[in-house]
């Protein structure tokens, strides 16, 4: 039942963004992309170039933000391992989604660090999702997308969207809660964030 809430809120949510095209993202400006919030269909590489805005702004303000991050297989956190140690250590707290597609022992660094926190998605509809939230005072930014089937096997593409609203990242936060309720604490209200 609750994984409805989260597709429903999918749903609810698409419809809400202006569409973009991928190459919108070849030509604004870097700051452009954090203050314009859109729905897309993008490539892997549109939807990295993405999450790496939201991923420098956890960065650029450390021990602020509380971070959701989906890669849907573990195997695809192992090539961006440094840069998401880096992000665990700058996080107030990382949450950390996937299947288990390689021994758990290759995530040991990330089990074992502080604040952070792995969560098993295999045999979940989260599996087919994309998604980055970073929520703290001053940091909600939050990227959601589905995974759409490729006509060519070989490529993946997403269908989602990208915000800057505290009101989405607390909404998202709070559905991860209402999935992982003993993993995930209840997420801080917008207007009580200071």
């Amino acid at each position: 039942m609750t994984i409805q809430i989260w597709q429903n809120f999918y749903q609810r949510m698409m419809p809400l963004f202006t569409p973009q095209a991928e190459r919108f993202l070849d030509k604004a400006q870097p700051e452009r992309l954090d203050s314009v919030a859109f729905r897309y269909t993008f490539s892997v590489e549109a939807m990295i170039k993405i999450s790496r805005i939201i991923e420098n702004t956890v960065l650029a303000n450390p021990r602020v933000a509380d971070v959701h991050v989906s890669f849907q297989y573990f195997s695809r956190l192992i090539p961006q391992r440094g840069r998401y140690l880096d992000i665990a250590s700058a996080a107030k707290h990382l949450w950390l989604y996937g299947a288990y597609d390689i021994p758990a022992n290759n995530l040991t660094r990330f089990s074992q660090h502080p604040g952070t926190v792995l969560i098993d998605t295999e045999n979940s509809p989260l599996l087919q999702y994309w998604y980055l939230v970073a929520y703290g005072p001053g940091v909600h930014k939050t990227l959601l997308a589905q995974e759409i089937p490729a006509l060519d096997g070989d490529e993946r593409y997403y269908e989602g969207f990208y915000t800057f609203q505290p009101d989405v990242a607390y909404q998202m936060s709070a559905i991860l809660h209402q999935l992982y309720p003993e993993q995930i604490p209840v997420p801080v209200a917008p207007e009580l964030l200071g």
